[in-house]
């Protein structure tokens, strides 16, 4: 049986219905790019105050996704790679951003990072989509 790809408002990252949530609100300031900004809660600590690293992967997982949404429609994640350059304190606001770089026919490439206040970039990450 096929499963159908919905969104909805429930999101962890994104949904506004989602009372555990995030509730991240996403920019597009072109087609094919997606930003939001988020003052890590504590609770999403790993290590003694710095932020779990599958949260970074979380947030750059959804602002590529976004950033697919936005020029090309609907597209799923197939495959992520993410790079941790520098640890960051919860309690910091980082900028997430996500960009496509590429699209042929149903597979999309896109990356994405996040920096801290400082424009420092604290991790990276490249993924393929598919458009559903």
């Amino acid at each position: 049986m096929e499963r159908r790809v919905e969104r909805d408002e429930h999101c962890f990252v994104c949904g506004m219905k989602n009372e555990r949530g995030l509730r991240l609100k996403f920019a597009y300031p072109h087609p094919g790019r997606a930003e939001t900004q988020l003052r890590i809660p504590e609770h999403f600590s790993g290590w003694r105050r710095m932020t779990h690293g599958g949260l970074l992967a979380m947030l750059l997982d959804e602002a590529m996704a976004h950033a697919c949404i936005s020029s090309e429609g609907p597209a799923v994640t197939a495959e992520i790679e993410v790079r941790f350059l520098k640890p960051v304190e919860v309690g910091e606001t980082v900028r997430i951003s996500g960009e496509v770089r590429e699209a042929k026919a149903r597979v999309l490439l896109a990356q994405g990072q996040v920096t801290g206040d400082s424009g420092e970039v604290i991790a990276r990450a490249s993924a393929r989509f598919l458009k559903v």
